[in-house]
């Protein structure tokens, strides 16, 4: 019944209620943008005094369920520097794209200017190591896909395949990653016609070999003979 309540005022109210105290709250997430749907939840990250651990808490307000980030500004910051290196940026896009509702030293501000950037300049490039890795992955799928006489394994080969050629064609692409709804997301932004084309492809093993095959050639081809890797 959500949908027809107002997210930011609930929010601000949750934050008067129950966070007076922080430094910092922010809420946002597809619940602020045309994405929301009647199950969206309200995502909210709180910046407090010093603490010894950030925690995620869920919990129901209003109406509304909750997923709260509880930081500090040094958890924060190696939280945030480690989705970057890792090209999945749940926490910096919070706070680049969502509303502040409590900024006790203009920490907010600063943060979304900061967050903005980082965002705006992409990820850094993949390195060698890294798209072998899926290089080698990708390979392993598609000769287990062509091998395949199982429905029940084809379906899950099916589907790790299509996550993984995603992810490749993201990282080959020099664009974020994500997971889930925002993989998909993710490569709508980068190559809207892959991602309708992956999208249909699941139940198609032929039509999805051939979407991942290209990828994998952007990529530098299949990788099977002389790949290694430390353990």
């Amino acid at each position: 019944m959500h949908e027809e309540l107002d997210p930011v005022r609930a929010a601000r109210d949750l934050a008067r209620h129950r966070f007076g105290a922080a430094q910092l709250v922010i809420v946002g997430g597809s619940v602020l943008t045309p994405r929301r749907t009647a199950t969206s939840d309200l995502d909210m990250l709180v910046v407090t005094a010093p603490r010894e651990r950030a925690t995620h808490h869920a919990l129901h307000w209003q109406g509304w369920p909750v997923e709260v980030l509880e930081h500090d500004e040094r958890t924060l910051s190696a939280a945030c520097a480690d989705q970057l290196a890792r090209r999945w940026p749940g926490v910096p896009r919070l706070i680049a794209e969502g509303v502040i509702l409590a900024d006790r030293r203009d920490l907010g501000s600063r943060l979304q200017e900061e967050m903005r950037g980082r965002l705006a300049a992409g990820p850094a490039a993949a390195t060698g190591a890294e798209l072998a890795a899926h290089r080698f992955e990708l390979t392993d799928l598609l000769d287990d896909l062509t091998g395949s006489a199982d429905p029940a394994e084809t379906a899950f080969i099916s589907a790790r395949l299509l996550t993984k050629t995603a992810q490749l064609a993201l990282l080959e692409g020099r664009h974020w990653q994500g997971t889930g709804k925002w993989l998909l997301r993710e490569l709508r932004e980068h190559d809207p016609r892959l991602a309708e084309e992956l999208s249909a492809a699941l139940a198609d093993p032929v039509a999805l070999r051939a979407l991942a095959n290209q990828v994998l050639d952007r990529a530098g081809g299949p990788l099977r003979e002389g790949y290694q890797t430390a353990l």
